[in-house]
């Protein structure tokens, strides 16, 4: 095999590699989602957080800070839609399961 027929065949190597390796992270990524609020759904209440950082750009993300009991707990994680324009600082509504309070789903995900 010549030089440049080796140089085709570890580019096509690598790129079925990095791209196997996305696919893998993206479906792990979908199914810690879906766990998350299978688990919610399952069994659930309503309490309210404090908004720590959001931002607008790169995958819309929100920390929200909160209390359940005398446990403190902090979320990360993604949101769809801010009808009510909510910011830094402001309370959000969430749902989050009775047997695992790390786990919620705030109003600004469409899952709510």
């Amino acid at each position: 095999m010549t030089k440049k027929g080796q140089m085709i065949v570890t580019n096509i190597v690598i790129f079925a590699f990095l791209a196997g390796a996305f696919y893998l992270l993206v479906h792990y990524s979908e199914t810690e989602i879906k766990k998350r609020i299978d688990t919610v759904n399952s069994d659930y209440t309503y309490s309210k957080g404090l908004i720590k950082d959001i931002k607008y750009y790169k995958g819309h993300s929100v920390d929200v800070k909160y209390r359940i009991g005398n446990k403190s707990y902090e979320f990360s994680g993604g949101w769809d839609d801010n009808p009510k324009h909510i910011l830094e600082g402001d309370s959000i509504k969430f749902r989050y399961s009775i047997q695992s309070p790390d786990l919620i789903i705030t109003e600004l995900e469409d899952e709510y």
